[in-house]
């Protein structure tokens, strides 16, 4: 009896650490949630600094213009 109760325990035990549904989910959560605190704290630090705020709009303008382009 306590022998069939262990095999069924680390049966169930083995299925749940082995069990990867959800891991990709959770990893692209985690990359926004980082590229998100990026954001913000690239944001925070131009609070009030014009010239740095226009030097890194004009950058992502320009990265995604280019990505337009084809990259010419």
């Amino acid at each position: 009896m306590f022998r069939r109760w262990y095999v069924s325990l680390t049966s169930r035990i083995n299925q749940a650490v082995q069990n990867e549904r959800g891991a990709q989910a959770l990893e692209w959560i985690a990359l926004g949630m980082l590229v998100l605190a990026i954001m913000g704290a690239i944001a925070a630090t131009m609070e009030g600094d014009t010239q740095l705020g226009q030097a890194v709009k004009n950058s992502l303008s320009n990265m995604i213009n280019s990505l337009s382009e084809g990259g010419n």
